[in-house]
């Protein structure tokens, strides 16, 4: 047959998943799996017209590839569901390379050929750098794996949840995809935690920050691409129980994997996707890669998972605002606060800015706590300083669930916004924050406890069993661990932290 026949106009080719979706990786023994060592030498000398120079990220610009890619498309015919990636290494002479999906052996870097047009070459080359990008993410993600079992296995341990805590399954996917998912929805997303690693020194951070800003830029500009990377109403079962997510997650891996290649393959196969990630110019120097850290690419998961518990054992977080114990504790306000409140051994913050039962959470100025409606004289402080050591953030776990209640989204699945701003992930964190009623003075005063729920009735009366009262004949009331309300700055009631269930 003849190959002219199935020819349609290369700007007509589809977007839909056509192409083929096989994966094949391999490990070539130098440094991270699969990924193919970088060959050529940049250099500040680099001519972008003389391949022989090196090669240098401002050639795409320098070269107007943009365009070029545009008018190659309009003059060119491919073969009927030919996608855009093998369609141009077809006619361009490189028939050999396969990009169509995560292909590591197939899709290598273009040759170097004598009087080589540095045009076409830097076109396929930045085929090849895209294509590498996301073989590095779906390998970074698939090593992550047992790290996600052993964390649930943690986690679940620590926080002790009812078996059938359900986690929504689009949420769980989401979040293990990685360094999208983790945002806190009030502009502090991924990129500015990894920016503070950066600052701080963690010299992997950098390159998990620019690999978040290749996919912030494409999505913005061609939102289509994250149809794969933030599934929505999967049509397999839509809850997973906590007892079972364990069990599971190999599968769960699998189908985030598998996203990450229907990925891959449509940005291969349209040229509009294609170049939502080449115009950028990050893509001709290197194939920028994903370091293999593991702990920044489950920080979302972790988060969501742990919220999720805490909520479904009636755990719930508490904001007191303009709050900073550290303030009161060394700006003489002690000696002004209820007795029975003593903040004074809360001169400093710990690494993981927590003290005594408190997170301080610079974003809001104001202090996060963690309290159970059932167990009010539960301590929590060795809870923070474990999750906040080994599996997230203060910044994830509350400044998140304060954003996502506050826009009266407690309770909703995870939600991917994209703008000028990057991307966020609203509700990441699944706990209910409540805030501390400061405009309450008195216990007969709507039980002086928090402006969004109703009374509890199981603090500020007597503690214990009985009664209890000073020797003023003042009775003692029974707060939280974590209290931080009103009542602090008054004395005509006694506060106890110490008696009750």
């Amino acid at each position: 047959m003849d190959p002219a026949a199935n020819a349609v106009i290369a700007a007509d080719i589809p977007t839909a998943t056509q192409q083929s979706q096989d994966i094949t990786l391999n490990t070539d023994g130098q440094g991270q799996a699969g990924v193919v060592p970088n060959l050529h030498i940049t250099r500040e000398e680099v001519d972008c017209h003389n391949l022989t120079t090196g090669r240098d990220n401002k050639c795409w610009h320098e070269l107007q590839l943009t365009t070029w890619v545009q008018g190659w498309i309009e003059g060119h015919t491919c073969y009927e569901s030919e996608g855009f990636s093998s369609c141009f290494l077809r006619q361009v002479g490189w028939p050999e390379l396969d990009c169509t999906g995560i292909k590591i052996p197939a899709c290598t870097p273009p040759p170097l050929q004598e009087d080589q047009d540095p045009t076409v070459w830097y076109v396929a080359y930045n085929i090849y750098a895209i294509n590498q990008y996301f073989g590095s993410w779906y390998m970074a993600v698939g090593s992550s794996a047992s790290l996600a079992a052993l964390n649930v296995e943690e986690i679940v341990q620590l926080i002790n949840p009812p078996d059938d805590t359900n986690l929504i399954l689009d949420d769980i996917l989401i979040t293990l995809t990685g360094i999208f998912a983790v945002a806190p929805g009030l502009g502090l997303n991924v990129g500015d935690m990894l920016d503070k690693a950066v600052k701080k020194g963690f010299e992997a951070s950098k390159s998990l920050r620019t690999g978040l800003t290749f996919v912030e830029n494409a999505i913005i500009g061609f939102p289509q691409i994250g149809r794969y990377l933030y599934p929505i109403d999967t049509p397999a079962s839509s809850v997973v129980q906590i007892a079972d997510l364990k069990n599971q997650l190999g599968g769960l891996i699998g189908t985030v994997q598998g996203n990450l290649n229907k990925t891959v393959v449509s940005v291969m196969a349209d040229p509009k996707e294609f170049l939502a990630f080449a115009s950028q110019g990050n893509f001709s120097a290197a194939a920028p890669s994903l370091p293999d850290q593991q702990q920044y690419l489950l920080y979302a998961f972790n988060t969501y998972i742990i919220s999720t518990c805490l909520t479904g054992n009636n755990i719930y977080g508490t904001i007191a605002k303009d709050t900073n114990v550290q303030a009161l504790a060394t700006n003489g306000s002690q000696n002004h606060l209820n007795e029975g409140i003593d903040v004074s051994s809360c001169v400093g913050y710990s690494a993981q800015n927590v003290c005594g039962e408190w997170w301080f959470s610079g974003n809001y100025n104001s202090t996060f706590g963690l309290n159970h409606f059932s167990h009010l004289q539960r301590s929590f402080h060795d809870l923070l300083e474990t999750i906040f050591q080994k599996y997230t953030t203060g910044q994830l776990l509350f400044d998140n669930a304060y954003a996502c209640n506050q826009n009266g989204n407690y309770g909703k699945p995870i939600a991917v916004t994209v703008n000028a701003a990057g991307l966020n992930t609203q509700c990441l964190s699944q706990l209910r924050v409540v805030t501390w009623d400061m405009g309450c003075d008195d216990v007969g005063d709507t039980m002086c406890e928090f402006l969004e729920v109703e009374p509890q009735g199981q603090f500020l009366s007597g503690c214990g069993s009985e009664s209890y009262f000073s020797v003023m004949d003042a009775p003692i009331y029974c707060v939280p661990r974590g209290y931080l309300g009103p009542l602090i700055h008054q004395r005509r009631y006694e506060l106890e932290r110490e008696h009750g269930a």
